[in-house]
């Protein structure tokens, strides 16, 4: 049995609609499934925190929607309340940006050291320039 998003989502009791390609997605961005268990995972971490104690948060739905706005805009209609809950949220705000940038950003398209490798070549050229022109 191999692991697909769709089947570890409904682990959770999340379903979504068959039609929905979220395998197909999730294979094309790199870091989907590292996000996507993430916020999962701290979603449910949310929800046994603040259930009980925060009107907002009633179920899975409403944990992930806080748990997806701290990955993204770090900013919405629900706060959390518990220490559990603060710390869950300050966690995400802090990694989620990254994880979100690298999630969408796709594949590189060349290496990196290729492009500093390059920066580097120009700035010798130039400083072999400015170092002829002082010495006429």
């Amino acid at each position: 049995m191999s692991w697909t998003l769709r089947g570890d989502l409904e682990l959770f009791g999340i379903n979504l609609p068959d039609k929905l390609p979220i395998d197909d997605w999730a294979a094309k961005l790199p870091g989907c499934t590292n996000t996507a268990t993430i916020v999962v995972l701290s979603a449910i971490a949310f929800l046994k925190a603040e259930k009980g104690h925060n009107p907002k948060v009633n179920d899975i739905y409403d944990a992930l929607v806080y748990t997806s706005t701290c990955l993204s805009v770090g900013y919405g209609d629900i706060f959390a309340r518990t220490t559990a809950g603060k710390l869950i949220g300050t966690t995400l705000m802090t990694i989620g940006p990254a994880l979100a940038a690298k999630t969408l950003d796709g594949p590189a398209t060349h290496p990196k050291g290729d492009a500093q490798s390059e920066i580097m070549a120009t700035l010798k050229q130039i400083l072999a320039r400015l170092d002829k022109e002082s010495v006429v």
